[in-house]
């Protein structure tokens, strides 16, 4: 996108055809494109987006059933096994180690935030104010993608390694 400049007198920024262009590129985003021929229609992204977050949720709950099959088999013999569980807990304490870290990664953030909002700036005009709270709000949402997105990772990370564990004492060596 272009920058906008912040004077109506700045002929830098616009053009007498502007408006007439966004409304033909308006236009030319809901149409197929042969050029790019991945890029959806902007009418379709609504289903081709649900239709993705359907099979990656059918390949994911595919993917724990199976794990879970495999647990359910493979639990109760290592039950007995004190090697195992000694793995067990270490692999345990290391998840609840990155959970404390996430944490404290997420009150740390929370708190430089906070910290920022606290600060009453100076602002003499409508823009400028503007300009700051969205600055926030646009921090805040960074922080909360950043913070699922690792809580997010961190448990794809204990689920295969988890599968990983079990595929390790379960099957006989070759």
């Amino acid at each position: 996108m272009r920058p906008m400049h912040g004077s109506m007198m700045d002929a830098a920024g616009s053009r007498p055809d502007d408006l007439g262009r966004a409304h033909g590129r308006l236009a030319a985003a809901a149409l197929p494109d042969a050029a790019h021929p991945r890029r959806l229609p902007w009418p379709m992204l609504p289903m081709a987006r649900a239709q993705a977050a359907h099979s990656m949720l059918r390949q994911v709950a595919m993917s724990r059933s199976a794990q879970g099959l495999q647990a359910a088999a493979a639990l109760p013999t290592l039950a007995f096994d004190p090697q195992a569980l000694q793995e067990m807990l270490a692999l345990s304490s290391a998840v609840a180690q990155q959970w404390m870290t996430l944490q404290a990664q997420w009150l740390e953030g929370l708190t430089e935030l906070g910290q920022e909002a606290g600060e009453l700036r100076q602002a003499n005009t409508v823009s400028k104010y503007v300009d700051q709270e969205m600055n926030l709000v646009q921090q805040s949402l960074a922080l909360v993608s950043a913070q699922s997105t690792a809580a997010a990772r961190l448990m794809e990370n204990l689920q295969v390694n988890l599968a990983w564990w079990l595929t390790q004492r379960t099957d006989p060596p070759a």
